[in-house]
């Protein structure tokens, strides 16, 4: 249906609505992606930290091992820094995880008025 501006077809109220809530719908997915995307970045950069504080662990180990002066400090700090890092490596996990069954409950249930229009084109 065209209106006296010659525009094109109209929309209804109920129309715009179920539009409006189909973009909400979008931006709300777009952000759990987001969200994934850096967690993803986030648990990348831990990996590499972690490796890094092990092999920092290792050494502090190997120089107290040798009785070498100062060691036992350095030793100390490797630990919590090792520790740390685990813990947030768990945070992310559990963050990914929560992230992933979000998006899944997300994809499986339609959109409120997706009920109405499915088989129409």
């Amino acid at each position: 249906m065209t209106d006296a501006s010659g525009r094109g077809p109209q929309i209804t109220a109920e129309e715009a609505a179920e539009l409006e809530r189909a973009r909400e719908r979008m931006l709300a997915r777009h952000k759990l992606i987001e969200g994934m995307i850096r967690n993803n970045e986030m648990q990348l950069k831990n990996e590499s930290a972690r490796g890094g504080a092990e092999i920092e662990l290792e050494c502090a180990r190997r120089d107290v091992a040798r009785g070498d002066a100062g060691a036992g400090a350095e030793l100390e700090r490797a630990t919590a820094r090792v520790q740390a890092l685990h813990e947030e490596h768990q945070r992310l996990v559990s963050e990914r995880e929560w992230l992933n069954a979000s998006l899944l409950e997300f994809e499986s249930g339609p959109s409120a008025g997706e009920h109405q229009r499915s088989g129409h084109a």
